[in-house]
């Protein structure tokens, strides 16, 4: 399994996650229809794409200029039922033939896709995605402002995990944000991940952090507050962090 953000956070956001010759796109917004053709090349220098999963309807996840470039190449929108609504709703029925709700599992290529609600934004319905392929498992939680014991048992033994930490609340203070009370912030994210490793047999391999505020976050800060929080629960830190650039790929992961 290998995982690629392309860009993350409120300006757009994108990931590939590939297995074999198959892969999928989580979210694709990267900003302008040149921007998300050339995320699309990129893409094809690593594996093909099976289909693009939505977690909600926000337009840094999907919107009209990357819906253009997808149905253009050919690609299929997989979401559930409720994002499907609320992105035809915005953007009309020009682009509902690409679009595919879906519940329960779902086999694409060689990945099995479940999905799990979270708490987002008002009137915005949200989803994390458990991903397997083989023997691997994938948890991405994007965008949310809080998670439950379902959550964590959920994610737990992932080999990957993809999860947002958008901001310091000592920076927060500081600078003020609205809409930040609807994504986590990095101590949240801290305990979420604590929670998951002590459900889990194994450690991940890989944890990838995204989705940071530009103002009130920096790249450093969630990975010290993971580890602050790790150790004052005297719980070692065996997995390998990524924070994803905000606008540009991040580096290529092989989890193996």
């Amino acid at each position: 399994m290998k995982f690629r953000s392309l860009c993350s956070g409120s300006g757009g956001n994108a990931a590939l996650l590939c297995a074999g010759a198959d892969g999928l796109l989580i979210d694709f917004a990267p900003g302008c229809q040149r921007d998300c053709r050339a995320a699309l090349r990129e893409v094809k220098t690593i594996s093909g794409v099976a289909a693009v999963l939505v977690t909600h309807a926000h337009g840094d996840h999907i919107n009209r200029n990357s819906l253009k470039v997808l149905k253009e190449e050919g690609l299929t929108v997989r979401c559930h039922p409720e994002v499907c609504r609320q992105i035809n709703e915005r953007h009309g029925a020009e682009y509902a033939g690409i679009i595919q709700p879906f519940e329960g599992r779902l086999a694409i290529g060689n990945f099995t896709v479940a999905q799990a609600p979270v708490e987002h934004s008002p009137r915005c319905y949200t989803t994390a995605f458990i991903v397997t392929a083989g023997k691997y498992k994938a948890a991405i939680f994007t965008d949310f402002s809080r998670f439950t014991d379902e959550h964590v048992a959920l994610a737990a033994d992932s080999d990957l995990l993809v999860l947002e930490a958008n901001h310091d609340l000592e920076l927060l203070r500081t600078y003020g944000h609205p809409g930040s009370e609807f994504h986590m912030s990095n101590i949240q994210t801290a305990r979420f991940l604590h929670g998951i490793c002590g459900r889990s047999s194994v450690q991940p391999k890989a944890v990838v952090l995204g989705h940071l505020s530009e103002d009130c976050n920096r790249p450093h800060l969630p990975v010290k507050e993971i580890e602050a929080y790790f150790g004052l629960n005297n719980f070692p830190v065996k997995f390998k962090t990524q924070v994803a650039p905000r606008s540009a790929p991040g580096c290529l992961l092989t989890i193996k």
